[in-house]
């Protein structure tokens, strides 16, 4: 059984290590799109496909930043997570003696089992998206899409499938994301939402889903929100 020291240098290590893959994998681009307007311009500019690896990378980049501050280290302001991470490593002691150690270390874990679990996903799993309670990644096996309901590994609360899935959906509205059929349907495919690029053309072709603009070869593209709440009001009405 490792030591609560040997436990934390191992935390450190997993965040540390992974971070260059959580890097690449939190910036690759989808053909999903931001608007932003402005002196009677506009830019359409990529987000990533990942949100969630977006969001943890943001996250644990935090929670470096805070750390240094407890391991008592003063850092140039531009060093990058893997070596501000490597020099807490060098002082783990000063976390364990902190007046919130127990604190800092569960912070640590907890960051630590994110990573792990977003680099290494459970075989045959959606992550429909983060528990509403505690933050903690939710993945799905089929049975537990099936049913409609999931609960949390970390808080053990439990919840709507569907209403975790919308949350998700959301954070990605709120910034004003479009994107053609093809692009938002690989988008919602991890988060277990089975929507197919024909079924949305379709939608469009028949009035139900109307097109915001068309990207460079003249294809469509709807607001991510409007295909979201097309998809849940079909799906209702079967």
């Amino acid at each position: 059984m490792p030591t609560p020291a040997q436990q934390l240098h191992n935390h450190l290590q997993t965040l540390k290590d992974g971070w260059p893959i959580l890097s690449l994998i939190a910036a690759k681009k989808a053909n999903i799109m931001a608007r932003s307007t402005g002196n009677g311009t506009h830019s359409i500019a990529p987000i990533p496909v990942n949100i969630d690896a977006w969001q943890l990378k943001q996250d644990i980049d935090l929670l470096t930043r805070k750390l240094t501050r407890a391991a008592g280290l003063h850092p140039h302001r531009g060093m990058a997570v893997p070596a501000l991470l490597k020099g807490i490593m060098l002082h783990e002691t000063n976390l364990l003696t902190h007046d919130d150690a127990d604190t800092i270390t569960e912070q640590i874990a907890l960051a630590a089992e994110r990573m792990d679990r977003m680099l290494n996903p459970p075989p045959a799993c959606k992550m429909i998206g983060p528990c509403p309670k505690c933050g903690y990644e939710l993945w799905c096996t089929e049975l537990e899409m099936f049913s409609g309901y999931k609960a949390c590994d970390r808080c053990r609360g439990e919840w709507r499938i569907k209403d975790v899935q919308q949350a998700s959906v959301l954070r990605l509205a709120l910034g004003g994301a479009q994107g053609t059929a093809a692009a938002i349907a690989r988008w919602m495919d991890p988060y277990g939402v089975a929507v197919k690029p024909n079924t949305i053309t379709k939608w469009a072709k028949r009035g139900i889903l109307e097109p915001v603009n068309v990207d460079e070869n003249g294809n469509p593209v709807y607001n991510v929100w409007d295909v979201w709440q097309t998809f849940t009001r079909r799906d209702k009405d079967k």
